[in-house]
């Protein structure tokens, strides 16, 4: 009985420290559904500087931060409220250092428009991804193989078959094998995937040189064609570096003229800053019998949409035409030169009317002026009556 007794008791121990843990959990997660449903954004910006919250130590008045194991050198953080929270986390965003970006981003992300693995292709810093299987994809099939078996089934590598779970600064002296041992021993709090494993891919942007690699089972395998894959599915549009919009006529040219739709007629001015063709648009009188004064945009980029287009027509700018056309939607010039057109008449003349009603005045103009040649153009055609004889013609 006595030894029965203690099977039993040894048992209930088990059990009941086990329900304990269990509750624990349980508490937790209940605990941390009703966190995030009130201060999610500042627990996912608190992540994202490198501290968890502390739930068994935090409690209301006292709000215990434990650092992640790439900050733990700082130690833990105490705060008093969610509002000290706040302003510590400004603070981190002011203080402009590499944490302080991933901070921005988790506060206001409406202020980026892209991605940190976007950045990364775009050459934005030395930076680096990581990228895991996508198990909803065929490349479920090499999840967790190493490259000598990849090789043997015949497998390609293809970056459709993954997804970007991570993004970060790429620090000077940081290596791949320090990559792998922060992400298997000490991830940063806001890293929510399972550690670094075989079949997972790297990639680097050191000075602009992009490198991919395939996490084996000992060190890396090159995978040359990865990161040109990635850079498609992403889309990505180079951007174009140190123009200077103000003054390079090479690209984009602007002119002034009388008359929109026939440019050539009466007063117009070629080849001039954006600044300058303004300037002279001010200048052309908004009476004369020529039709509509405008602004426009000689393109000279080398693509199909190369010529003169009509940027802003008597002080109405053509936003919705120019956009509705790829070429111009998708290029950097026309783009900066629409955002300064509206700066300007918004400044200059706050008071315009819709653009829309431009563009119909110049069907208007147009309608006019193809009504006008044509009964120019019937009486020319009218037959000429025959001379009599001695009869002059007048």
């Amino acid at each position: 009985m006595k030894a029965s007794m203690d099977v039993i008791r040894k048992t209930a121990g088990e059990m009941i420290d086990q329900l304990t843990e269990e509750l624990e959990i349980i508490l937790e997660e209940k605990q941390k559904t009703e966190l995030h449903e009130k201060y999610g954004i500042l627990v996912d910006a608190l992540e994202a500087a490198g501290y968890r919250y502390d739930y068994r130590e935090s409690e209301p008045g006292h709000i215990v931060l434990a650092p992640d194991g790439t900050h733990e050198i700082a130690g833990y953080l105490q705060f008093e409220s969610w509002g000290d929270i706040k302003d510590w986390l400004e603070d981190t965003i002011a203080e402009g250092t590499d944490i302080s970006e991933r901070v921005d981003r988790a506060l206001y992300p409406f202020k980026f428009d892209y991605t940190l693995e976007e950045e990364m292709f775009r050459g934005n810093g030395d930076r680096y991804a990581i990228y895991h299987v996508d198990e909803d994809t065929s490349g479920k099939q090499h999840l967790f193989m190493n490259m000598a078996m990849v090789k043997e089934d015949g497998i390609t590598i293809d970056a459709a078959n993954y997804k970007c779970v991570y993004s970060g600064r790429l620090h000077e002296n940081e290596k791949l094998d320090d990559l792998y041992a922060v992400f298997n021993d000490n991830p940063p709090a806001d890293y929510k995937a399972h550690s670094m494993s075989v079949s997972d891919v790297i990639i680097t942007n050191r000075g602009g040189d992009m490198q991919a690699y395939y996490v084996d089972r000992f060190g890396f395998a090159e995978l040359p064609e990865f990161a040109a894959q990635r850079e498609k599915i992403l889309d990505i549009v180079p951007e174009i570096e140190n123009v200077d919009y103000e003054n390079d006529l090479t690209c984009i040219s602007f002119y002034a003229a009388e008359c929109a739709e026939f440019p050539v007629m009466g007063e117009v001015h070629y080849d001039l800053t954006l600044p300058e063709a303004l300037e002279a648009y001010e200048k052309i009188p908004s009476e004369r019998m020529h039709g509509l004064k405008c602004v426009g945009f000689d393109l000279k980029d080398g693509s199909d949409y190369e010529g003169m287009q009509s940027l802003m027509i008597e002080g109405k700018i053509q936003k919705k035409f120019l956009n509705s056309i790829p070429g111009f939607r998708e290029n950097s010039y026309v783009q900066n030169a629409i955002s300064r057109v509206e700066k300007y008449l918004e400044e200059r003349h706050p008071n315009v009317e819709n653009p829309l009603e431009s563009n119909k005045k110049v069907d208007n103009e147009k309608n006019i002026s193809e009504e006008k040649n044509e009964k120019e153009l019937n009486i020319q055609m009218k037959p000429i009556p025959k001379k009599k004889r001695g009869e002059m013609s007048l």
